[in-house]
């Protein structure tokens, strides 16, 4: 399945994976280990984009990982307006529950984003969560996954479906902020 009505360079494109926020620090992004994890995620990115030309950004859309990700992206385009978002929504009812605050800023990330993928046209379904999260690993060289490395779920699965795919993986640990390529 592709979504996009425009090229993309596959070489220059990276997807993001990664836990939700009660596996963080919490729902507030601006607790303290949140804040530590933007900052930490904006300053990798910041590299990738310098280092390997990426241009292209992929989220999926989650509450936690996902969307702060995206918020990094859209962040970063004031200082490099070439790079683009693409948000990767598994299907058309994703924040329907979602409390009224998260559901403002999905909406203003898809507002602010270059393009809208909706992977799904169904309701929620757990099937489309996993196939979002092999449509962006499909669609992107490399991915950077914000994991523990310990917990399964779809973070893991995610990771392993790139590993078959043979896809750049980096992981950064949410909690000691390490790096592992």
């Amino acid at each position: 399945m592709s979504c996009f009505q425009f090229e993309i360079n596959f070489d220059k494109t990276l997807a993001f994976t990664g836990h939700r926020p009660d596996k963080l620090f919490g729902y507030d992004p601006l607790e303290e280990g949140n804040m530590r994890l933007f900052l930490k995620l904006k300053t990798l990115v910041e590299r990738l984009i310098n280092r390997r030309g990426i241009d292209t950004f992929v989220s999926g859309m989650a509450l936690g990982s996902d969307m702060w990700s995206a918020q990094v992206i859209l962040s970063l385009k004031k200082k490099y307006p070439h790079i683009k978002l693409i948000c990767a929504v598994p299907c058309m009812n994703q924040s329907e529950k979602w409390k009224r605050g998260d559901k403002d800023t999905y909406h203003n990330i898809l507002k602010d984003a270059d393009h809208i993928c909706y992977i799904s046209k169904e309701d929620y379904t757990p099937w489309c969560m996993q196939k979002r999260n092999e449509w962006m690993v499909d669609n992107s060289k490399f991915l950077i996954a914000i994991w523990d490395g310990i917990e399964a779920g779809g973070t893991w699965n995610t990771v392993k479906y790139a590993n078959k795919r043979q896809r750049s993986v980096i992981r950064l640990d949410p909690k000691s902020l390490s790096i592992t390529l």
